[in-house]
């Protein structure tokens, strides 16, 4: 009776402290995947804070010639803009504006960009994994307080026809503008977040006009 009694007490200490080291690693390795999660979060919401407190009022021209504004978005996934202060320590043959898209797929946000900002066929994105999430999507609160998903908003036929009546009225109405960018997303165990960012404002590169040289029998050029 002594042995079986001691065999069952040994058993007992057995199988409780396998269900303690099973669950301790088990904590350990979801600690572990947090922890993961919260170092892509700190990573991305660096790169962006970064980003969007220095867009600068610069539109693009992509591969196929269409002309972009300095900020747009797209359906909530696709978030473009131009930003100044991008550092040259190698001294390389290009500028210090960069064009940046941060894209959504796949519950993974991506940033690409551009070593020139007027894209041609041979242009060539670097990309960047940030961090991943789910349901993530960007959104634009304008000076109105409206949220957009979508800017600019496509043009509307009949906007492009002047109205008949008053050709003075509505011009004293200032057009809604975006004022900030938020980033919605929800980690895996954890819950729900977003983050938002005022944007700056966005200050206009001025062009720079270069005088060429006059040549004997034509008049002189300005060039951009």
């Amino acid at each position: 009776m002594e042995m079986l009694v001691a065999l069952a007490l040994f058993a007992m200490i057995g199988l409780i402290s396998s269900q303690m080291l099973y669950q301790t690693a088990d904590l350990s390795l979801t600690m572990v995947g947090r922890s993961e999660y919260i170092t892509d979060v700190h990573r991305a919401m660096s790169v962006l804070d970064r980003d969007i407190r220095q867009i600068v009022n610069r539109g693009i021209r992509d591969e196929l010639g269409e002309f972009y504004d300095a900020l747009t978005i797209d359906d909530a996934r696709l978030l473009q803009f131009s930003r100044m202060g991008w550092l040259n320590p190698l001294d390389e043959e290009r500028g210090t504006v960069q064009r940046v898209e941060y894209s959504i797929e796949d519950n993974t946000l991506t940033r690409r960009y551009w070593h020139v900002m007027d894209r041609n066929q041979e242009s060539v994105a670097v990309k960047q994994i940030i961090m991943r999430g789910q349901e993530l999507s960007f959104e634009l609160l304008d000076s109105q307080g409206e949220v957009l998903s979508t800017y600019p908003e496509p043009l509307d036929v009949e906007e492009l026809i002047p109205e008949i009546g008053d050709p003075l009225a509505g011009e004293d109405e200032e057009e809604p503008r975006p004022i900030a960018i938020r980033l919605n997303f929800v980690l895996p165990n954890v819950g729900e977040f977003n983050r938002m960012w005022m944007i700056p404002n966005m200050p206009t590169i001025p062009e720079v006009e270069v005088d060429q040289p006059e040549v004997p029998g034509t008049t002189s050029a300005v060039g951009r």
